[in-house]
C-alpha cells in the first residue's frame, strides 16, 4: 500500500457487562492503491481477529468517490479482544502498534506509531522526492483518529468528553508525515461507572 494516502478512524466501545465492539474505517485512495501490488484484494482483512477464539466479525469494502473504503467490525468480550489484539500483533511489536491491556482492575488502550517522517537518505533521489510530493498532495484533509468508550475514563493523553465516558484523538496525516513526533494515545478505563462523587465532580469541571 502506498503510505500517506488514507484515513484511520477506529472506535472502541466497552460496557459493564463485559462485552465490547470496534469499528473500524480504512479510507485509501484508489488510484494509489491500484499502484501496490496485490492490494487490492489483501488490504481489507480481518482473518487475524476473527481467527480469534470468542471474537465475530465482519469485514466489508465498497468505494465511495475517489476512495476505497475498508469497514471492519469485531464484538466480544473485552478480554477476549485483549487475547485478540494481543495475538494480531497489529501495527508493531509489544512496544509498538495498538494494543490493550489488562491492567489490574482496569485496561489500558495504547496507540504508539513511530514518526513516519521520510528519512535524509532520499533527500537527493529525485524519483522519491517526485514520490514523496504526489503522496503529500494527496493528504490533504486526511485523519487518523481513535474513540474509547467506557462506562468510566480515567486518564488519558487525548481529550476526554463531558461525561467522562469518552477518550479520543484524532491527528491530521500531513503531521505525521511531516513531523518528528510519534503518533501516540492511551486510554485508561474502568468497566465500572464512576460513583456519585466522581459523577458531580464531571459536571463541575
Amino acid at each position: 500500500m502506498v503510505a500517506g494516502c488514507f484515513d484511520v478512524k477506529q472506535d472502541l466501545a466497552f460496557r459493564r457487562d463485559g462485552t465490547a465492539t470496534a469499528n473500524i474505517r480504512i479510507a485509501v485512495d484508489a488510484s494509489l492503491l491500484a499502484m501496490a501490488k496485490n492490494a487490492n484484494g489483501k488490504w481489507c482483512s480481518s482473518d487475524k481477529l476473527l481467527s480469534s477464539p470468542g471474537i465475530t466479525g465482519t469485514a466489508e469494502q465498497k468505494t465511495e468517490g475517489s476512495d476505497e473504503v475498508c469497514s471492519l467490525f469485531f464484538s466480544g468480550k473485552t478480554d477476549d479482544l485483549v487475547a485478540a489484539l494481543s495475538n494480531a500483533n497489529i501495527g508493531g511489536d509489544q512496544k509498538q502498534g495498538v494494543q490493550l491491556n489488562r491492567v489490574g482492575d482496569n485496561y489500558e488502550f495504547v496507540v504508539n506509531f513511530p514518526s513516519l517522517k521520510p528519512t535524509d537518505k532520499y533527500a537527493d533521489d529525485p524519483m522519491a522526492q517526485g514520490l514523496q510530493t504526489l503522496i503529500l498532495a494527496k493528504m490533504s484533509g486526511r485523519h487518523i483518529a481513535w474513540t474509547v468508550t467506557a462506562p468510566r475514563i480515567i486518564e488519558t493523553s487525548g481529550t476526554i468528553s463531558d461525561d467522562g465516558r469518552t477518550a479520543s484523538y484524532s491527528r491530521p496525516l500531513a503531521s505525521a508525515f511531516s513531523s518528528d513526533r510519534p503518533t501516540t494515545f492511551r486510554a485508561v478505563f474502568s468497566l465500572e461507572p464512576p460513583g456519585m462523587l466522581e459523577q458531580l465532580f464531571n459536571w463541575f469541571r
